[in-house]
């Protein structure tokens, strides 16, 4: 079967195709976006004929925004390593390095404690368990390696402060003392108080997290950033603030958030994102995102919508912990597609290769080349 579609897709490629096998091609791209295997006989059969239904009926299916070999480049993928990725242009020259990058494997779950007292505990080789016990809150490792606390009645309990810190290729999971569950991405951290306050629950994120607040009408949940405050009583949502990004994005999945950064105040609703410019701070509202696809990294995809390439680099030099460094004048097309996050970077670097982008592999250090 893998024959049989990467045979289509190379007629594909040549413009050879019959209105029905470019309609079948392009019906396989659109179905199946997270897909990690080649279409199935039944898939194929299945496309066939509806394809051929719509065919008869005049109602078929035009994708504007696909070119032939963009469409079919991400499915040889999809055929070849499991993979779906880019859509594009494809008049671009071809890639110049050939370098194997099978030792560098993807994030996983690693990640620094940091407790009141300054100790430093290094969760990903703790052991499962009780990690900390201090003035009526016991800090646990569970067995799927998250963080939890568990907060005691006691007399002497005093408040303490805790840090948890995802270096370059990790991320972690934290239950918070009030229930909330947070997702750290890559070269991220989160300071939070023990226990919250009893007016307000505070924390400060630095990269990117996704949240999904307990809900508590007495207390309102503020995340402080270097440029912005969100504020929920319990919701579900997502903050990206890394430093090195131009724009921070706050997206709503469940519930209702107040943003304010400066003199600006917005509310958004599910479905919504807010973007705050890092360099003049303005602050608008998009209502078009796919919010699933902000989030797709939690649920270990790389998703990429409309991205230029040093913003899809980002992801990547943190999720494998490379350097990414750029050569000439760097192209300014847009990418779109996904990558599930477990792909080794070597599998990742022959998808570059089938994008035509040009690189060059030095240790642990990636160069795009532009013209």
């Amino acid at each position: 079967m893998e024959k049989n579609a990467a045979k289509l897709l190379k007629k594909y490629l040549s413009g050879q195709c019959t209105p029905e096998e470019k309609a079948i091609v392009e019906d396989w791209y659109v179905q199946f976006p997270y897909q990690r295997n080649s279409p199935s006989a039944e898939q194929i059969a299945a496309s066939h004929e509806e394809v051929i239904g719509r065919l008869n009926l005049q109602k078929t299916k035009t994708f504007p925004f696909l070119k032939p070999l963009l469409v079919a480049a991400s499915l040889l993928v999809c055929i070849g390593f499991g993979l779906i990725f880019f859509n594009r242009k494809a008049d671009t020259p071809v890639v110049l390095a050939k370098k194997e990058l099978k030792d560098v494997l993807p994030g996983g779950n690693k990640a620094t404690l940091t407790l009141a007292d300054g100790t430093v505990v290094d969760l990903d080789q703790a052991l499962n368990g009780e990690i900390s016990k201090q003035n009526g809150i016991i800090i646990r490792k569970t067995e799927n390696g998250q963080l939890e606390y568990v907060v005691q009645d006691s007399p002497d309990a005093v408040s303490g402060t805790n840090t948890i810190a995802t270096p370059r290729g990790g991320q972690y999971q934290v239950s918070l003392p009030d229930g909330t569950k947070v997702w750290l991405n890559a070269a991220s951290s989160l300071k939070y108080p023990y226990p919250f306050d009893k007016n307000e629950r505070l924390v400060e994120l630095k990269g990117e997290a996704y949240f999904e607040v307990a809900k508590d009408q007495r207390r309102p949940f503020r995340v402080n950033t270097i440029h912005q405050t969100v504020e929920v009583l319990g919701t579900h949502f997502n903050v990206n603030a890394y430093a090195d990004e131009p724009t921070l994005k706050t997206t709503l999945l469940e519930g209702s958030v107040k943003i304010e950064a400066g003199d600006n105040q917005v509310l958004l609703k599910p479905g919504q994102q807010a973007k705050l410019s890092t360099s003049n701070e303005q602050l608008v509202i998009d209502k078009s995102i796919d919010a699933d696809q902000t989030i797709a990294w939690k649920n270990e995809v790389f998703a990429f919508n409309n991205e230029d390439i040093k913003s899809v680099m980002r992801q990547i030099s943190r999720w494998y912990d490379i350097d990414v460094v750029y050569k000439g004048k760097i192209t300014t097309e847009k990418y779109f597609g996904e990558i599930p996050r477990n792909t080794n970077l070597a599998e990742v670097f022959k998808i570059l290769e089938l994008n035509h982008i040009r690189v060059e592999v030095s240790g642990k250090t990636m160069t795009i080349i532009g013209d």
